[in-house]
């Protein structure tokens, strides 16, 4: 069998997935030289050291270690350095990975126009519903925090402050999905990462460190350029932070182009609307990326079945016409991270080859 076609075989036992298509095995192509594309096929997704990595593979550590710190920063493999201690080494998976990090400093990609089209058509090819494949939602879209500041209930995986404030440390970086897609003119250097891929994007200079001050001050940015907040989908601590438009986000598309109801989870809210103190003035229809709030004969209608709860509709609302509530069925938020990972893998009938390939 082709290399190219173990290497997706391989990176498709992810709950991400990978499935086979034209479109990403020329991607792979891309991104992996044969040689790379060898060594990645003795790489796990869990962090390896070089002295292991050497034996799987016959290649000399200094010279493994020097093509896969190679491979490392250009976002194809994932790496693990701690002073006094061996370089560890792991696959990325597609989504977040292999698709954002090559998008984060486009300027050193010559490929990056050619990667961007193929990454598109892999959307529509299966990568966009083979992501959102199971019940369980990886991600979920998280209320601007004034618009439920006042609900009695809010939970604190429910305040988008409260989580991050879990983090060790804090990175910024460029929207993958916007650079891709070039869709839109909406701000690039919004999406965050936390603890350990944040270190890693930041020493592979994909992205830089910022503190919880500026990471706040980030976010009412991105609220106020109409970016909906989206975030894993788990209560424990924020793996990524993405500030999602409609035109060009993988998540958001998954619902109004794929049809792919889980695609992304709500918020635990809804939008309701008073129309008597309604101006008319329309704003919130700009604002909505779902079209839950349009223009009608009179001054607006609402589509409560499309609303996300991300409250950008709300927060402009000059006469609070328009409030956030708390859903009839709250959409479950799993514990931890684990848990999440563990659910999709059951969901989508892979628990079992990610755990076979994750013993080798």
């Amino acid at each position: 069998m082709d290399i190219y076609r173990r290497l997706q075989e391989r990176l498709d036992t992810h709950a991400a997935g990978a499935p086979a298509a034209e479109s990403f095995d020329k991607i792979l192509r891309i991104l992996f030289t044969p040689e790379e594309a060898e060594i990645a096929l003795n790489l796990t997704f869990v962090l390896q050291p070089i002295s292991k990595l050497s034996q799987k593979t016959g290649i000399e550590p200094e010279k493994l270690t020097a093509i896969l710190e190679g491979m490392a920063d250009r976002g194809v493999v994932f790496a693990k350095l701690k002073p006094g201690a061996e370089n560890r080494y792991s696959l990325l998976p597609t989504i977040p990975g292999l698709f954002e990090f090559p998008f984060m400093r486009p300027e050193r990609n010559p490929n990056i126009k050619e990667l961007g089209m193929l990454w598109e058509q892999y959307h529509h090819d299966g990568m966009g519903n083979a992501h959102a494949g199971a019940p369980t939602p990886q991600m979920r879209v998280i209320p601007i925090q004034e618009t439920i500041s006042m609900t009695s209930e809010v939970l604190p995986f429910e305040i988008v402050s409260d989580m991050i404030s879990r983090a060790e440390v804090i990175s910024l970086t460029n929207c993958a999905c916007r650079v891709s897609v070039g869709a839109c003119d909406k701000p690039l250097e919004v999406c965050f990462s936390f603890d350990d891929m944040a270190r890693f994007l930041v020493e592979r200079d994909r992205a830089r460190f910022i503190d919880r001050e500026e990471a706040l001050k980030v976010l009412k940015y991105a609220e106020e350029e109409g970016l909906v907040h989206s975030i894993n989908n788990s209560q424990d601590k924020a793996g990524v932070i993405c500030n999602c438009c409609s035109c060009c986000c993988t998540l958001l598309r998954g619902i109004t182009e794929l049809n792919n109801p889980n695609a992304i989870a709500t918020s635990s809210y809804v939008v309701s609307y008073t129309p008597d103190e309604c101006i008319g003035c329309h704003v919130c229809v700009e604002r909505c990326p779902m079209k839950a709030v349009e223009e009608d004969e009179d001054k607006v209608a609402l589509h409560e079945e499309r609303c996300i709860g991300c409250g950008l509709c709300v927060s402009t609302c000059a006469t609070e016409s328009l409030t956030l509530h708390r859903r009839d069925a709250i959409p479950e938020v799993l514990p931890t991270g684990k848990d999440l990972f563990m659910r999709v893998l059951k969901e989508k009938g892979k628990l079992a080859a990610f755990a076979r390939l994750n013993q080798e």
